[in-house]
C-alpha cells in the first residue's frame, strides 16, 4: 500500500485531477463547512489534486480566514513572530493582495500579490508555524519556486 505524497517533502504533481470529496475538514463548523466545501474542487486541480485532500482542507480553511500567523526560524535557533493577511477573490488563480507584518519589528512590512493557489499551497506546507523556504526566498528574491517546491511557475 502507498501513502499519499506529502506537499512538505516537494512531492507534488500538479496534474493530478479533483473528485468528490467526502466530509468537510475535521473541526469546521457548518457555516464553515458549506463555504469550505465547494473551493476544495476548484483547488485541487492546483495544489496536488486527490492525493493531498488532508493538506488541502485545512489550508483552504485557513484561507477563508484571511490571516494566519507564525514564526520566521532565524539561524541562531531564535525566530520572529509574523501574520500574513490576504484579501481578494477566493478563486485559485485570482491574485490576492498579502501583506506579512512582524508585531516585534513595526518598521518591516513587505505588501505583494499572489495567486490564491500559491498561497493555499504554501499553507499546504506549513509545519511547526512555520512557512516553507520557498515562500521566503520568493518574498526575498523573487525567486519562483521550482515545479517540486509551488503550483505556480
Amino acid at each position: 500500500m502507498t501513502s499519499a505524497p506529502n506537499p512538505a517533502s516537494g512531492d507534488h504533481n500538479p496534474f493530478l485531477s479533483a473528485s468528490s470529496f467526502g466530509a468537510p475538514a475535521h473541526g469546521q463548523t457548518n457555516g464553515q463547512a458549506s463555504l469550505l466545501e465547494p473551493l476544495i474542487p476548484l483547488f485541487a486541480p492546483y495544489c496536488g489534486g486527490v492525493a493531498y485532500q488532508g493538506y488541502l482542507e485545512p489550508a483552504v480553511a485557513q484561507l477563508l480566514q484571511g490571516e494566519w500567523s507564525g514564526q520566521r526560524a532565524i539561524t541562531d535557533g531564535s525566530s520572529h513572530s509574523f501574520v500574513l493577511s490576504w484579501q481578494g477573490e477566493l478563486a485559485p488563480l485570482e491574485n490576492l493582495d498579502c501583506s506579512l507584518r512582524f508585531p516585534a519589528l513595526p518598521n518591516i512590512a513587505y505588501s505583494f500579490t499572489m495567486p490564491a493557489c500559491q498561497l493555499v499551497y504554501w499553507l499546504m506546507q506549513r509545519q511547526a508555524q512555520q512557512l516553507p523556504v520557498a515562500f521566503w526566498r520568493w518574498l526575498f528574491t523573487g525567486e519562483l519556486p521550482s515545479a517540486s517546491e509551488g503550483v505556480v511557475g
